[in-house]
C-alpha cells in the first residue's frame, strides 16, 4: 500500500472516529500535487455524494494561521451539507470552529479544460447566492497553527460540515465585496467582516476556484455550491453552543453543535 493511501485511510479514520494522527505520518507528502491525490483517496474512500466545493484560506489571517501561500479546494459530501436550522455534530479533538461565508449555486456547469475561464463565463454560470456557515476541524495532531499547505489539503481542507441558508437568485444586485456579515454567540456578537475578506472579492474567489479545478482535472457541476472562505475568522465551538450568521437582507444561518460519536 502506498504512503499516500494510507494516510489517506488515516485521514478518513480520524475523520469518522474522532481521532488525530501525527503530523510527521504526513511528511512525504512533498508537493501541493501529492496533497491532491490524498484528498481524492480520502473522496474515493469516502464513497459519498458530492454537493459542491469549500474554498479555504481565501483571506490573509487564515493564510498567517495556516501556514499557506494560496487558496485550497476540497469537495463538500451531500451528507454533511445541511439547511438552517441545523444540528451539527463534532468530536473534542478535532478544534471544531465555525466560519461565516458567502456560497454560490452554479446553475451552468465549468468542467475542466485547456482555455482560462474569464470572470465573465464563469459569473454567468452562477445561479444563486447563499449565505452559509462552514464548520471545520483539523485532523492533525496540533490544530490550525502552522499545518501547512500540504497536510491542509490532504485533510479536505478541513471541511467537516456545512450549513446553507435560503438561496438569493438576486445576487447581482448586491455589492458583496461591501455586504457585512455578523457572527453571534449567546446573544452577543463574536466576529464580524465583509465579502471583500475573501480574496478581496467573493467574486473573484469564484474564477479562481473554477479555473484551479479546471487545472487539477475537476470542474463545478451544475447545481453544485461553491463556498468562498471565511468573512469572519475561525471562531472556535463545544457541544452546546449555538450560532447565528447574520447575513442582514441575504438572511441568517444557524448551526447548534452537539458532541459526535465515532461512526463504525
Amino acid at each position: 500500500m502506498s504512503a499516500a493511501h494510507e494516510l489517506a485511510r488515516a485521514l478518513w479514520r480520524a475523520r469518522t472516529g474522532g481521532g488525530v494522527i501525527a503530523r510527521a505520518d504526513a511528511d512525504d507528502i512533498q508537493s501541493v500535487a501529492a496533497a491532491y491525490d490524498v484528498q481524492r483517496r480520502v473522496a474515493a474512500l469516502a464513497g459519498l455524494q458530492r454537493a459542491g466545493w469549500k474554498v479555504g484560506a481565501t483571506s490573509e489571517a487564515a493564510q498567517r494561521l495556516l501556514a499557506v501561500a494560496e487558496p485550497a479546494t476540497a469537495p463538500m459530501f451531500a451528507a454533511d451539507c445541511h439547511k438552517s436550522p441545523a444540528e451539527i455534530a463534532v468530536f473534542d479533538g478535532h478544534g471544531a470552529s465555525v466560519e461565516s461565508e458567502l456560497a454560490f449555486r452554479f446553475s451552468v456547469a465549468l468542467p475542466p479544460r485547456k482555455q482560462s475561464y474569464g470572470r465573465a463565463e464563469v459569473l454567468a454560470g452562477v445561479g444563486a447566492v447563499l449565505p452559509a456557515i462552514e464548520v471545520v476541524g483539523c485532523r492533525f495532531e496540533g490544530g490550525f497553527a502552522g499545518l501547512g499547505a500540504a497536510r491542509l489539503i490532504a485533510d479536505m481542507v478541513a471541511n467537516t460540515a456545512w450549513v446553507r441558508g435560503a438561496e438569493r437568485a438576486d445576487w447581482r444586485r448586491f455589492d458583496l465585496k461591501r455586504h457585512a456579515v455578523r457572527l453571534i454567540h449567546a446573544g452577543r456578537k463574536v466576529a464580524e467582516g465583509v465579502g471583500a475578506n475573501a480574496l478581496g472579492d467573493p467574486l473573484s474567489v469564484l474564477e479562481w476556484t473554477a479555473n484551479h479545478l479546471s487545472a487539477l482535472g475537476d470542474g463545478i457541476a451544475a447545481g453544485e455550491v461553491v463556498s468562498t472562505g471565511t468573512l469572519t475568522g475561525v471562531t472556535a465551538v463545544k457541544p452546546g453552543d449555538r450560532l447565528l450568521a447574520d447575513f442582514a437582507e441575504l438572511g441568517r444561518v444557524e448551526a447548534r453543535f452537539v458532541g459526535a460519536k465515532p461512526q463504525t
